[in-house]
């Protein structure tokens, strides 16, 4: 195992115990079961990255903790008069965006590798 494998693994622990923490505390409804997709989509993607370019996944993975952390926060401590759909939006889209990109540049990849 690389030490890439490791700190990713450990970012990709701290991105999914984020998320979970973010879903548990809004309650269960269905904007939650969006949220909780769009938490998963960016987890598979960033771990089909690792499979493929395993420091571009680490940089990914980074990148999504940072913003997921400052979304989350607000969505939980400041989603008074009705902020909270503001930070629940940017949690959807910038997860959805950021994980399309994702797929779309592992699936490059992998299609260059494969006809190299």
């Amino acid at each position: 195992m690389k030490p890439t494998d490791k700190r990713f693994w450990i970012a990709w622990l701290v991105l999914l115990l984020m998320s979970i923490v973010s879903c548990m505390a809004e309650g269960w409804s269905e904007d939650t079961a969006l949220l909780g997709a769009a938490y998963t989509l960016s987890l598979l993607s960033a771990w089909l990255c690792h499979r493929v370019r395993p420091r571009a996944a680490l940089g990914n993975m980074i990148v999504m903790i940072a913003y997921n952390a400052i979304l989350s926060y607000n969505l939980v401590f400041n989603s008074h008069d009705g902020a909270g759909l503001t930070w629940w939006f940017f949690i959807l889209l910038l997860n959805t965006i950021h994980s399309i990109g994702l797929l779309i540049y592992t699936s490059i990849i992998r299609f260059i590798k494969i006809n190299h």
